[in-house]
C-alpha cells in the first residue's frame, strides 16, 4: 500500500484543513527518506543528464533557495511545481551543509561559504541555459542576507535580476527568535541538538550570523553602503505574524540608488488581513505562490492590484 502522506499535494490540501505550515511539516517528513530531493518541477545543473529548460523569452532562469536548518524540497515542494507548470525555468539548491547535523538539514554552515556555493550555481544555470541572468527566490536566510551576500561581494549585481523574499532575513533577528526556530525545526525533523544545544556551532554557524547580539553577527558588514545594489529588482513579501524574525518588519528593505524595491505584507491582500500564517509556513500559501510569479514576469503587487483566488487542484508528478 502506498504511504498515504506521500501521496498529498500540498496545494489540493488546502481546501481539506490543512495550513500550509501543515504542508511544509509534511515535506519535511517526506525529505527524511530522500534528503537530496528535488522539488517537483525543479532541476538541478549539476546533474546528470541535465534537463534545464530554456527560460521562456522575457524571462530568466528562477533558483529556489531555502532557509536555516530547511532543504530545497520541503521549502519550495508548492512553489516550485507551480512555476514550473507556469512554464519557468526552475532550478533548486540545497546549501549550506556543514556536515554537522543529518543530511536532510542544510542551510546552517558558514552564510559566506554559503553565497559561494550559490555563485557557482548560479554560473552553471547561466551556462547550461545561456541565460545572462538568473532571479533568485528565497525563504529567510535565502531570501535575505545569503544571497545580498553573494549580490555584494561575489560578483551576484551582474548576474542577478531580481531577489524576491519571503519572510526574508534582511537585518538579523534575535537569538531568542532563533531559537524559536530551532524549536520549530525540532518538533518537525525530530532533532533535539537543536533545542538542548541551543543557537551554537552544533546547530551551525548561519545562526549565529544571524543573531543581532552576537559579534559573529553579518549585518554590519553586509548592510554597510545601504541595502540594496543597482539595477535589481527586489521584492520582500513579509507576514505581521512573523514569530522567527522579530520585530517582522525588519524582513523590509531600503531602496538605494538604481534599484526598484517593492515591501509587502501576506496581511495587506484583501481577503487575509487577519491570515495567521507565520515564518515557516509562508512559502506554501496562495499569496506568496501569486506574488512570486507576478513578480517574476514584471506584474504589479500592490494589494489593490491583485486578486487571490483558490487554486486549482495539480497533479504532483
Amino acid at each position: 500500500m502506498k504511504n498515504p502522506i506521500l501521496q498529498l499535494n500540498p496545494l489540493e490540501t488546502m481546501g481539506k484543513g490543512f495550513s500550509p505550515l501543515a504542508r511544509f511539516q509534511q515535506a519535511c517528513l517526506e525529505s527524511f527518506l530522500a534528503p537530496d530531493a528535488l522539488p517537483p518541477g525543479a532541476h538541478d545543473p549539476f546533474a546528470e543528464p541535465v534537463t534545464l529548460r530554456k527560460p521562456p523569452r522575457g524571462t530568466n532562469p528562477v533558483i529556489l533557495l531555502h532557509g536555516t536548518w530547511a532543504n530545497r524540497y520541503n521549502t519550495w515542494k508548492a512553489l516550485s511545481l507551480e512555476l514550473s507548470n507556469a512554464g519557468f525555468s526552475v532550478s533548486a539548491i540545497n546549501y549550506g551543509d556543514g556536515g554537522q547535523l543529518p543530511k536532510f538539514v542544510k542551510g546552517y554552515g558558514d552564510i559566506r561559504r554559503s553565497a559561494k556555493e550559490l555563485a557557482r550555481f548560479v554560473d552553471e544555470v547561466l551556462r547550461k541555459t545561456g541565460a545572462s541572468k538568473v532571479d533568485l527566490v528565497g525563504h529567510a536566510q535565502g531570501g535575505g542576507v545569503m544571497p545580498r551576500w553573494y549580490i555584494k561581494y561575489l560578483g551576484g549585481k551582474d548576474r542577478v535580476g531580481k531577489l524576491i523574499g519571503l519572510a526574508p532575513s534582511n537585518h538579523g533577528t534575535t537569538t531568542v527568535s532563533m531559537g524559536t526556530l530551532a524549536n520549530m525545526m525540532t518538533t518537525f525533523l525530530g532533532l533535539q541538538s537543536l533545542s538542548t544545544q541551543g543557537i551554537n556551532l552544533t546547530s551551525g554557524k548561519a545562526a549565529i550570523q544571524q543573531s543581532k547580539e552576537s559579534p559573529e553577527n553579518i549585518n554590519p558588514e553586509l548592510d554597510r553602503d545601504g541595502d540594496t545594489e543597482p539595477g535589481i529588482t527586489y521584492v520582500v513579501l513579509a507576514t505581521a505574524l512573523d514569530e522567527v524574525l522579530t520585530p517582522w518588519r525588519q524582513s523590509y528593505l531600503k531602496g538605494g540608488f538604481g534599484s526598484e524595491v517593492t515591501n509587502v505584507a501576506l496581511q495587506d491582500f484583501r481577503g487575509f488581513e487577519f491570515d495567521l500564517t507565520e515564518h515557516l509556513g509562508i512559502t506554501n500559501h496562495p499569496v506568496a505562490i501569486e506574488v512570486v510569479k507576478r513578480a517574476l514576469t514584471g506584474q504589479s503587487i500592490d494589494p489593490k492590484d491583485v486578486n487571490i483566488g483558490p487554486l486549482p487542484p495539480m497533479v504532483t508528478p
